[in-house]
Parts: structure tokens; C-alpha cells; sequence
């Protein structure tokens, strides 16, 4: 199986950063509200809709961030 070097191509990785990114915009938005606020668009926009899906679906990305998390660990 060929390894690519780049980390960002490979989709398992680009899983891995997707999870990292709402799991850390949903922290950081119950910690400090005023960084990720609604009014926000663009760049910043993002890490709001990334907060938001970490609300509404947690036991699901908490789920999600198990399986990858045992992926990482035990497969990879």
C-alpha cells in the first residue's frame, strides 16, 4: 500500500483534522463565546458552522471520535 506524503490527501487524516476542528470549535466556543460568534463569515464563519454541528450532533461526533481514535491506535 502506497503511504502518501502528504498528510492532507490521505481521507482517513482529512477525517482526523474534520473531528479535531468541530471538537475544538465547540470548546472553544462554550469557553470564550465572544471568538466564535454568529455574526462571523468567511474563515471564521467556519469554526461557527463547526461549533454548531459539535452542539447539535455530540453523541454522534462523540462516537465518531471514538472509532477514529481506535482507528488511529489499533490499524493504522
Amino acid at each position: 500500500m502506497h503511504d502518501n506524503q502528504f498528510g492532507i490527501f490521505n481521507f482517513s487524516t482529512m477525517i482526523v483534522i474534520l473531528l479535531l476542528v468541530i471538537c475544538t470549535s465547540t470548546y472553544i466556543r462554550q469557553m470564550k463565546p465572544d471568538l466564535i460568534n454568529s455574526h462571523r463569515h468567511g474563515f471564521r464563519g467556519f469554526f461557527r458552522r463547526s461549533a454548531v454541528i459539535g452542539d447539535r450532533l455530540s453523541p454522534l461526533v462523540s462516537g465518531l471520535c471514538f472509532i477514529m481514535g481506535a482507528y488511529v491506535l489499533l490499524i493504522r
